[in-house]
């Protein structure tokens, strides 16, 4: 049941990344964020309805969902940020897995994926990979609710340095986008005090998906209607509010 047999490389860019991200990233945009995936997803669903959290990441915004009394099950392609994600939503059901091809081996009531985590997936092909594998695990009438970058937000925050620095943490980051290839990266490196200070580098990849074509694409995996809402029209304000598409998609 679900198995398709396909093999794919899991993504493991933010394994390195991980132990950062765990501790600085996210608070603002999760703060903007649920309210809408309250609005949009959580308040059509029965009480004790099992969702998907597809990328979850380190699981902060896995336990929310949690706490309003869902039974959360999250996928993520990293084995460190999952590890995050276990003690941070220990109520919920994780497993390593690339949002393109996995089996939870069950049908869930709805499934959604936060803070642009699909533009990570590299290509159109790619992306209606996943779309179809989260189309196999839900049951009737259920929804799938996603959040996209628009080009807009790559040209005017891809190209960019920015640093955190704390007395045991440095990040340093630089990113650039290329507009032709529709493709954005993000150079990082980190310094770390653990029994002396210690340096990583790694890069972070996004792509900008066409907005008519990941429409297509949720109808083509079997999807039978979707809305968009741009994340202004929706309640979101500042940076992080900045070209981004909210998808609501029905089986």
């Amino acid at each position: 049941m679900y198995d398709t047999g396909i093999v794919i490389e899991r993504n493991t860019e933010f394994d390195p990344f991980a132990a950062v991200y765990n501790r600085f990233w996210g608070a603002e945009y999760h703060e903007q964020a649920f309210p809408i995936v309250e609005k949009l997803l959580l308040s059509r669903l029965p009480a004790r309805a099992a969702v998907l959290d597809v990328c979850c990441g380190t699981g902060q915004f896995t336990a929310r969902v949690e706490e309003r009394g869902f039974r959360v099950y999250g996928i993520d392609a990293s084995e460190r940020m999952i590890g995050h994600a276990r003690r941070n939503a220990p109520g919920a059901e994780f497993c390593v897995a690339d949002a393109r091809c996995f089996s939870l081996y069950q049908k869930l009531d709805a499934a959604y994926s936060v803070f642009e985590s699909l533009n990570h997936i590299p290509d159109a092909e790619g992306l209606g990979m996943a779309f179809a594998c989260i189309r196999r695990h839900l049951g009737r009438g259920a929804l799938f609710l996603f959040d996209l970058n628009r080009e807009e937000a790559f040209v005017n925050y891809w190209n960019d340095t920015h640093a955190i620095v704390e007395d045991d943490c440095v990040c340093a980051l630089r990113s650039h986008y290329e507009e032709e290839a529709r493709t954005a990266t993000c150079d990082i490196t980190v310094f770390q005090l653990e029994d002396g200070w210690k340096r990583s580098d790694f890069t972070i990849r996004q792509t900008c998906h066409d907005v008519k074509q990941v429409h297509e694409s949720l109808l083509e995996a079997g999807f039978g209607s979707v809305s968009l809402y741009d994340s202004r029209d929706a309640g979101m304000s500042g940076d992080i509010a900045c070209a981004r598409t909210f998808f609501l998609a029905t089986v």
